[in-house]
């Protein structure tokens, strides 16, 4: 009963509450990793990385031979990372891919943590695999077109981004500041522009897509 009480005080962002409830829980429960993953995720959630490493590891332990869930592999995973160990959080993820091969979320945040640590092929290739078998997630399309941007593919990048706000027209503020980026390459100065303001709608703190703007305006 604590532990679900816990879980809805989590997933509704009372995270106080869910913080003493799992506290509860895990003082009746000892034994249960759902317990302590879910408290591990709690203290992930309000930035206490070492924390929730701690709770983390001990949802581990407690299992024992039990594989964990990927719930868990994302959550420890995320921690290392928060802590710039990345790699062990390339570690976690690689070793949950062996579980949970099908798990697209976990295939994404591994990408992401092979292009930090220079493995940009492999992340590539991770990508493209994932896409191929569930192409309804925004944000691999998103890394996908950070990857190709960033090696100058800028064409590739395009076709990336344009999926991705496709599926999630709100992905945020810098896949439009890039794809304007892309437009005024192409000498499209008016999409350039739409783009930008597309990128400050979402963030009018973008200071780069603001001076972008302003300077194509100035040549129009």
């Amino acid at each position: 009963v604590l532990y679900n009480l816990a879980l809805s005080y989590e997933k509704s962002g009372r995270l106080d509450e869910a913080e003493g409830a799992y506290a509860e829980a895990a003082a009746k429960a000892r034994r249960d990793p759902r317990v302590f993953t879910g408290w591990g995720i709690v203290a992930l959630q309000r930035g206490d990385f070492e924390v929730a490493a701690g709770r983390l590891d001990r949802a581990r332990e407690v299992g024992g031979d039990e594989v964990p869930s990927a719930m868990w592999y994302w959550a420890r995973a995320l921690a290392a990372a928060a802590v710039e160990d990345l790699d062990a959080a390339a570690a976690l993820l690689q070793e949950s891919l062996e579980r949970y091969r099908e798990h697209v979320v976990l295939r994404n945040n591994l990408a992401v943590l092979l292009e930090i640590l220079g493995r940009v092929d492999q992340a590539e290739d991770l990508l493209r695999s994932a896409l191929a078998e569930d192409p309804s997630l925004p944000q691999l399309s998103k890394n996908l077109g950070d990857i190709l941007y960033r090696a100058a593919r800028y064409d590739e990048a395009w076709e990336a981004y344009h999926r991705a706000v496709k599926l999630q027209p709100k992905l945020g503020d810098d896949v439009y500041f890039k794809l304007g980026n892309i437009a005024y390459k192409r000498l499209d100065r008016e999409s350039a522009a739409d783009y930008w303001r597309k990128s400050l709608e979402l963030n009018p703190r973008h200071e780069l897509a603001r001076t972008n703007l302003e300077t194509v305006s100035a040549l129009t």
